[in-house]
């Protein structure tokens, strides 16, 4: 797809999201047309050149290298005790020794095996710990300039005098983005509408919704299975 194709699509989704607009609030195409001021923004770009985004993106790569170091550590000591089993295995087999060395050699090598076990769980469970808090992470920054960046928008849609601003870049395909960034609170008629959705409501109903199920208590994020035992 050509640029000259993208911006005339671009403009296209734009034209049609305000006119989606002016239709939801019960005013003519002609009438919206000659009253209304209609604004667009790439919400990709705003979020991507956004000095905020950038210093985000510096703080997440020193997270994520912090926790490869300690990960890369915790990796190390596992390989260091694999091989202080294996050492200890080959040592167990050794024919020349007597029964009582032999008996001594086959325990150390039974807690070897414990503690390597003990060593590859606890591998296991800070990757898991650390992808969780990596992606937590992610997105709270993403989140946070998102929020910036609408409020800002937002400002200048009504400091502007707009009726709306839609965001031509389909960012909201991969964030939470809403196609119509801004509009005027005098287009919505959500009040006209759930009029009529309860023009046929029967008499003596809850006056309000009452609360959903409770729920439950979230479970750990990595739950620890037993252990299997030793080796004989």
């Amino acid at each position: 797809m050509t640029d000259t194709t993208m911006n005339r699509h671009r403009f296209t989704l734009t034209f049609v999201a305000a006119l989606a607009v002016a239709a939801a609030g019960w005013v003519t195409p002609t009438t919206f047309a000659q009253g209304a001021k209609i604004g667009s923004v790439d919400m990709r770009r705003l979020y991507e050149e956004f000095y905020k985004t950038k210093v985000a993106q510096r703080s997440f790569d020193e997270s994520v290298g912090a926790y490869r170091k300690d990960y890369q550590q915790r990796v190390n000591d596992y390989n260091k005790l694999n091989e202080e089993f294996q050492k200890l295995r080959e040592e167990s087999n050794n024919p020349a020794l007597t029964q009582e060395k032999r008996e001594q050699k086959a325990k150390a090598v039974n807690e070897k095996v414990l503690e390597l076990r003990k060593s590859l769980e606890a591998v296991k469970e800070f990757e898991q710990n650390s992808q969780q808090y990596l992606n937590d992470l992610r997105r709270r920054q993403n989140d946070a300039i998102l929020k910036e960046i609408l409020e800002a928008v937002r400002k200048k849609g009504r400091d502007g005098a707009y009726t709306v601003i839609v965001d031509s870049s389909g960012f909201g395909t991969v964030a939470a983005v809403p196609m119509a960034v801004y509009a005027d609170e005098k287009l919505d008629f959500t009040d006209v509408v759930l009029k009529g959705l309860n023009a046929n409501a029967p008499a003596n109903l809850p006056s309000s919704v009452g609360p959903g199920p409770a729920s439950l208590p979230a479970p750990s994020t990595t739950p620890r299975t037993p252990l299997p035992a030793p080796a004989p």
